[in-house]
């Protein structure tokens, strides 16, 4: 399989050596003309060492790959492999004896976080780095990759999954962000930030103070979404933030929802990313319909620009 480009568009050509049976046709411009493949369509990594000619064929791929990308030639014939993972396997070992970066492997097999279990499981492995978005979103990691304009993408087929190719693009800061476990999503459908993090002019005493969140303008009503799975540590009313609900996430990290006019969740809840846990109100010490976000470390506020993706912002 190779790519190359004239100018901005994709030019595929297949070779038709013996390998060409184990890798799908790459189309582009979003028209699809191979049929899905399984992961035993593809040679088998029987180990990673000298021993194994795939291997030893893998890595070359990769140097080569790489050696185009520096040089700004044509990347070579991109191929894919399987391997099957034994146990005590971690994600960056793994890439690290793969010559690939982690986020290639995880993009390519769908892992959404850094702790999705591999032992075990069989692996597709490239022979060239790069991200792999697939069309068909399934997790937050997912909506974040999606953002990227795929006009130097390649599509390709695997496994019955579309997937769009980036050759040589790495995780942005948000993509590790989230991928490590350090992201939240955006806890409502849309919004404006009417109030930042920090100190600012309280719009309650006409005081500079610490805002240790920042406020999103929404309408009364609007549904709040659990910024990352977790559970429930605190669900009441304060006269500051009104009807509010704090979750607890792995890690130290929790997030905090003010001012709501409903809380739809108990103490002790488990919820899920993305879950509807409230509705947005103007509850405590509240000019007007909004949320009250903030995110927290230990009991520490962060910014939650930070952390918060911006394309819903």
């Amino acid at each position: 399989m190779r790519f190359s480009r004239h100018g901005h568009v994709p030019i595929i050509s297949v070779p038709l050596a013996a390998l060409s049976a184990f890798l799908l046709l790459l189309a582009f411009g979003g028209r699809a003309t191979a049929s899905p493949a399984t992961a035993s369509s593809f040679p088998r990594l029987r180990s990673l060492g000298p021993e194994d000619p795939l291997f030893v064929q893998q890595q070359a791929g990769v140097a080569e790959a790489y050696a185009a990308m520096g040089s700004g030639s044509r990347i070579p014939d991109l191929t894919l492999y399987e391997y099957l993972v034994p146990k005590g396997a971690d994600l960056f070992a793994l890439a690290a004896r793969l010559s690939l970066p982690y986020e290639t492997v995880a993009t390519l097999n769908g892992l959404d976080r850094s702790t999705s279990p591999i032992e075990g499981r069989i692996l597709l492995v490239s022979s060239t780095p790069g991200v792999f978005v697939p069309e068909r979103t399934r997790s937050d990691l997912d909506l974040i990759l999606a953002c990227r304009p795929n006009r130097d993408a390649i599509r390709i087929l695997v496994g019955g999954r579309a997937l769009w190719f980036f050759p040589g693009a790495s995780f942005t800061q948000e993509e590790r962000s989230l991928f490590i476990g350090r992201l939240f999503r955006f806890p409502l459908p849309t919004a404006t930030v009417t109030s930042g993090f920090g100190p600012r002019l309280s719009p309650i005493t006409g005081r500079i103070s610490n805002h240790p969140g920042i406020d999103l303008g929404a309408p009364a009503g609007t549904s709040v979404y659990a910024a990352r799975e977790g559970r429930i540590l605190y669900s009441g009313f304060d006269a500051q933030l009104g009807e509010h609900l704090i979750v607890g996430h792995e890690g130290g990290w929790s997030t905090v929802y003010g001012h709501l006019s409903q809380r739809l969740v108990s103490l002790n809840d488990r919820v899920d990313s993305g879950m509807v846990i409230g509705r947005v109100g103007s509850t405590g010490q509240s000019t007007g319909p909004h949320l009250h976000f903030e995110v927290r470390n230990g009991g520490e506020a962060h910014d939650p620009g930070l952390f918060v993706p911006r394309t819903q912002r």
